[in-house]
Formats: structure tokens, C-alpha cells, sequence
């Protein structure tokens, strides 16, 4: 770690933690802790990590001083960057929240729990109250958080959540913007029987369609600045029942064939045109651009898992469309792509000089492919050997036991050879 930087950082935290704290701290106070962090993340640059411990020391010393029983959830939810990424103050903070979710702002300490994968201890706060005590408004976020959960968590809930159209907030299109476009999806993974998912899903669709009616009907009196607000709304809104007509927004892509994408090109120069070309094999593939930083930043974990892979009847796909340009990591830059067969000439500069140890694809349809479900990447689906989606929505970066678990799973089940789990392979090394 450079001296210069972690001797900055700290003074700059020591100042900080100097100032007379209230309990809890004004807005003030929160934004110039937080600001003491971003200045140590800005100052590493391309080598911030998330498990640097002069990270961890900048966020400690922001916190000190700090009682969690006197804060709030809106203090909670201001102060979450400086908690949430220390391995010290984490537990305590999420006890807090456990500790609030006991009283009327249960469903705030739900949601939160939710939103950091704390899926468990969501649900035991959640599900003494029902959907019942949750606020019509505020469905949409209830829907979203719900999305996390595993399909056997949400099959006792089949019932209650088919009976949630009849609360469904047509005539409030921003509630309806909230959560709603994944409803169809979510029945989907609760496997609620295709017949009323497909009643629900038209509901849905001409509910949406209702608001944007509703929505061009106002721009059109409103003053011009709420008019151009409300026709952008409406645009999403008309983004949405396109997603809505996809495999993910009828919630039939989990447990069904993957849907097409058509290769163009790819960076081991085989004859790869489409995934029905992996079928017999679990396909991971991983929706990607060298713009997305995250994505960039994920290529350490996934190359762990095609190490861990490797002799397996597993392909690691990474997938991405025409961009226009390259970016890369080094003195080069941005380089701009004058035709698509230049593009794949620069992707494949870049595949040798990212060291990536798995076939780069361009696919015919946008890396935010719709048929995915895909709003933001990266985003990784795996496929099963019998070609059906067997994963999607998952993260490159998520823990390689968790990956592990999935992907040995699909390989049993299709009677194909996998390695030992990351726990035995774990013991038979200490060993």
C-alpha cells in the first residue's frame, strides 16, 4: 500500500473522528465521514479493493464514536456505505437493524436486510406481518426483494402472491413502474401454474398500458417542462412492456429452453453460432462490456471458476455485442471501432491482454438482452445440459462456493463427472 496515501487517509480520519459527534450524527457529519472514504477510494484508483484493511480503518474510524442503538433506519440507510464494508462494524449494524425491524419500521428493516442479501433474517422479520401490513405503494419494493429469494422459499407463498393483482396500483404509474415489471417473473419462480400466470402477466401488461395512456393524455395540458417528465415515463413504462413480452417478463425462462443468441464472432475462432451448439455441457454465461467497470473488475473470480472447471463439460461464456469501441486497461484506452470486423480485431487485443482464459462472444442481440431480463451488467445465466435456464441474475463476483454448489448440482443431475466441493477440495489440500 502506498505510505503517502494510508498516512492521508488517516490524518484525514483522525480529524474527522476528532469532531464532537452527536448521537446520531447530523447529515453533515454522515456526508464528511462518507466523503473521508470515497477520498481514500478515489486516491487508490484502479488497485481499491474492498477487502483493503486501510479501506476497513478509514470506515472504523468514521464510525467511532457512533452508537448504533440511538440511530434510526433513515441514519442507518445514510450511514450504509461506511458500515456495510466494514467486516467490524457490519455485524453490529445489521443487529441494529434486527433490533428495529422488531418494532413498526419492520418492513424498512426488512427491505434493507433484503437489499444485502441478508435474505433469512429479511424473512423472519417479514413474514409475522404478511403482505397485509405492507402499504400498496409500496408492494413494488416488497416484489423486488422477493426476486432474491430461492424457489423453495417462495412455493409456501403461491397463494398470497397470485392474490396481489388485485392490489395492483394501476391508476399510480409510478408505484406500478416499482417492482410490478417483475411480478409476472417472480410467479414464474414460485411456480405458480402457467394458466394464471398468463391471466396475471395480461393484467399486468394492459395495466401498464392503461398508465401510459393515462400519462401522454396529461403531458399533453401539463407545462412543458412536468410535459417532457411525463412523456419520459411513459417511454420507460413503454420499455417495460417490451420486457414484459420476453421470456423473463412472462416469467417463463427459468426451468425453459434458453432463448436464442446468435453468435457473431467469438475469441477462440470456432464454429460457435449459437448456445445450441453447447447443448450436453453447463453453459455460464456472463453478460458483459470493457466499459463496465464491475464487469472488468469480476475477471479474477472468473477465472477462478474456469480453473476450477477446467476438464469438465463446462464452458464459461463471456457475452457482449457491438460497442462501437474497445476500452482498455492500459495506455491505450478508448479505441473506436470503425466496422464490426475491427471491433473483434480490437476484442481480441484485448482478450491477450487481459489474460482472459475463456472464448469472448459477440451476440447478434444487445448485451441488455431482453429475453434475460437483463437491466444492468454484469449479469450471469447459467444453462443446464438439457439447454433449459437453469440460474439467471446472478453476479461474477459472487462467492465461487455458491457457483460451485450451483453448477455441481446441474452436472449430477445430468449424470455428467464434477469436481469435489470447495469445502472437501479445501481439506483434501490441507490435508
Amino acid at each position: 500500500m502506498n505510505r503517502s496515501i494510508t498516512l492521508a487517509a488517516a490524518g484525514l480520519a483522525a480529524g474527522i473522528s476528532a469532531m464532537t459527534i452527536a448521537a446520531p450524527p447530523t447529515a453533515d457529519e454522515i456526508k464528511a465521514k462518507t466523503e473521508a472514504a470515497m477520498t481514500y477510494y478515489r486516491a487508490q484508483g484502479e488497485k481499491f479493493s474492498l477487502e483493503d484493511p486501510g479501506f476497513h480503518a478509514v470506515l472504523d474510524a468514521q464510525l467511532n464514536g457512533i452508537n448504533p442503538a440511538e440511530c434510526d433506519m433513515e441514519t442507518i440507510g445514510n450511514m450504509q456505505m461506511l458500515w456495510a464494508y466494514s467486516p467490524n462494524a457490519k455485524p453490529i449494524w445489521i443487529g441494529r437493524i434486527v433490533e428495529i425491524g422488531q418494532g413498526s419500521d419492520w418492513l424498512d428493516a426488512s427491505l434493507m436486510l433484503a437489499s444485502m442479501g441478508e435474505n433469512d433474517q429479511a424473512l423472519a422479520i417479514a413474514t409475522p406481518h404478511g403482505f397485509a401490513e405492507v402499504p400498496d405503494d409500496r408492494l413494488g419494493e416488497v416484489l423486488q426483494a422477493l426476486g432474491q429469494l430461492e424457489t423453495e422459499q417462495l412455493i409456501p407463498m403461491q397463494i398470497e402472491l397470485v392474490g396481489l393483482v388485485d392490489r395492483m396500483p394501476t391508476d399510480d404509474p409510478m408505484s406500478l413502474m416499482q417492482g410490478w415489471r417483475s411480478y409476472p417473473e417472480l410467479l414464474g419462480k414460485a411456480q405458480v401454474d402457467a394458466d394464471t400466470r398468463r391471466k396475471i402477466h395480461t393484467r399486468v401488461v394492459d395495466g401498464m398500458k392503461k398508465s401510459v395512456a393515462t400519462l401522454e393524455e396529461k403531458a399533453k395540458s401539463a407545462p412543458e417542462a412536468e410535459a417532457e417528465q411525463l412523456k419520459g415515463t411513459a417511454a420507460r413504462m413503454n420499455g417495460t412492456i417490451a420486457f414484459l413480452d420476453g421470456p423473463a417478463g412472462r416469467g417463463e425462462l427459468i426451468g425453459y429452453p434458453a432463448p436464442q443468441v446468435d453468435l457473431l464472432w467469438n475469441s477462440n475462432g470456432t464454429a460457435m453460432k449459437s448456445l445450441g451448439d453447447l447443448k450436453g455441457k453447463v453453459v455460464v454465461l456472463d453478460f458483459w462490456a470493457t466499459w463496465c467497470g464491475p464487469c472488468v473488475g469480476s475477471f479474477p473470480q472468473v477465472k477462478e471458476l474456469v480453473e476450477y472447471y477446467d476438464g469438465y463439460d463446462v464452458v464459461v461464456l463471456g457475452v457482449t455485442s457491438e460497442q462501437g469501441s474497445v476500452i482498455f486497461r492500459d495506455e491505450r484506452g478508448k479505441k473506436d471501432a470503425e466496422t464490426f470486423q475491427q471491433e473483434c480485431e480490437l476484442m481480441t487485443d484485448y482478450v491477450e491482454a487481459m489474460e482472459v482464459t475463456w472464448p469472448i462472444a459477440f451476440s447478434k442481440q444487445e448485451v441488455f438482452n431482453a429475453d434475460f431480463g437483463i437491466r444492468g451488467i454484469p449479469h450471469v445465466a447459467i444453462i443446464a445440459p438439457d439447454g433449459k435456464v437453469a440460474y439467471n441474475g446472478l453476479h461474477p463476483a459472487n462467492p465461487l462456493q455458491e457457483k460451485v454448489e450451483k453448477i455441481n448440482g446441474l452436472l449430477k443431475k445430468a449424470g455428467l463427472k464434477y469436481p469435489p466441493s470447495v469445502e472437501e477440495k479445501k481439506a483434501t489440500e490441507k490435508g
